[in-house]
């Protein structure tokens, strides 16, 4: 549900719109080159500062769905930009959600109407895009955690659900 703060003007609206787009459109065009570069320090940081720019600004008028969803993207990158965790596809399809919730939760101001959007699925994916990384850095740094798709999406649909996997 959008409940923006009422104090906001329509010029800090109008501001706030504009700054949203130009961080949008930078982060559709990061996060679609950090999927083809890989491991690169200086993009990374880039993504995460739109991130945390769009998270501050978004708090700032009021829309708190937006706030939380960049925060949870802004925690995930500073993970990867501190080398905790690795560029996956598993993190850039979690980053890809992430935009897209951004943008559809963007829309609902330059709208004027409730999207409706569950922002629940969006963190989970990205809390388990952290996760799944986490277990596969933690898990054995000489060899690589071999899974399919389908263990790979069970074992991540059990740690957003709270459950712990460990590596034997």
């Amino acid at each position: 549900m959008m409940n923006l703060d009422p104090e906001v003007t329509p010029e800090e609206l109008k501001v706030f719109l504009e700054e949203a787009n130009e961080q949008i459109e930078l982060l559709d065009e990061d996060i679609v080159r950090l999927e083809k570069e890989g491991e690169n320090p200086e993009l990374i940081q880039e993504i995460f500062r739109a991130a945390h720019t769009l998270k501050g600004s978004s708090a700032m008028v009021g829309h708190q769905a937006m706030a939380e969803v960049t925060h949870t993207m802004e925690s995930l990158l500073d993970r990867v930009r501190n080398n905790e965790i690795p560029i996956t596809t598993s993190i850039i399809d979690a980053l890809l959600s992430g935009l897209d919730a951004i943008k559809t939760l963007k829309n609902e101001i330059t709208t004027s109407e409730d999207s409706g959007l569950d922002i629940k699925p969006v963190i989970a994916v990205l809390a388990a895009a952290t996760a799944s990384s986490t277990l596969a850095v933690a898990a054995a740094p000489a060899e690589a955690m071999a899974l399919d798709d389908k263990a790979r999406e069970s074992l991540q649909s059990a740690v957003v659900r709270g459950h712990h996997a460990f590596f034997v």
